[in-house]
């Protein structure tokens, strides 16, 4: 009797296929919850990933601003510079100070000025040649010069003067007394020659000055 198998078979059979049919809605329902985790999971790591990369835009953002506004800072540099070195070539007002005192201390009557140059070279003009010439041949060697010599050499301040005078006596007194002005270091009479009018002989110069504030009066 111990031996008899009194369930059913289709019984046996039915409690089996329920048995496999829960373990198959275990095991799907299982893999819809690793779906759904692994989802959000992706969507978090997504959404931390476009965080990144909007903040990464962001900090482009700003450096190319930062950028553009280095850029702006440089052209403002240069120009600036430039005005400083325009500045720097100004810095001899003292001395121009100084030339301009002399002038107006030496003047004699019958002198007349037809140009007055002010410029920075290390030479004199050669015999023959005009201030303007002057001023373009020290332009040139001041820019070359500025680039090549070394940074303690010293400009001189130069002048040059173009006019005429009644006759030599009044051209030697303007000489005589400019000569001896402060600031002057040294005069050259680079040209001169007789202009005849209708009623007057006059007499046209060209000078070169030398001015250095350390320079004396002298008697």
């Amino acid at each position: 009797m111990s031996e008899l198998d009194l369930i059913p078979a289709d019984y046996a059979r039915e409690r089996l296929l329920r048995r496999r049919l829960r373990r198959a809605v275990a095991v799907f329902a299982s893999l819809v919850c690793l779906v759904v985790l692994a989802r959000t999971v992706l969507g978090v790591l997504v959404a931390d990933e476009r965080g990144q990369v909007a903040r990464l835009q962001a900090k482009k953002l700003l450096w190319q601003q930062s950028k553009a506004k280095t850029e702006e800072y440089a052209t403002q540099v240069l120009a600036t510079e430039k005005q400083l070195a325009a500045l720097d070539e100004l810095r001899g007002r003292d001395h121009l100070r100084l030339f301009l005192e002399a002038l107006d201390v030496a003047y004699v009557e019958k002198v007349w000025f037809d140009e007055i140059r002010y410029y920075r070279r290390e030479n004199l003009p050669r015999p023959g040649e005009g201030p303007a010439a002057g001023v373009r041949t020290a332009s040139v060697a001041a820019a070359q010069k500025s680039a090549a010599a070394p940074a303690a050499q010293r400009m001189e301040q130069r002048a040059g003067v173009t006019g005429h005078a009644m006759n030599h006596v009044t051209l030697a007194e303007f000489m005589r007394k400019l000569e001896t002005q402060a600031g002057v270091a040294e005069l050259s009479l680079l040209d001169t020659s007789p202009r005849r009018y209708p009623n007057a002989l006059i007499i046209d110069f060209k000078l070169a000055l030398l001015i250095e504030k350390t320079a004396g009066r002298r008697p």
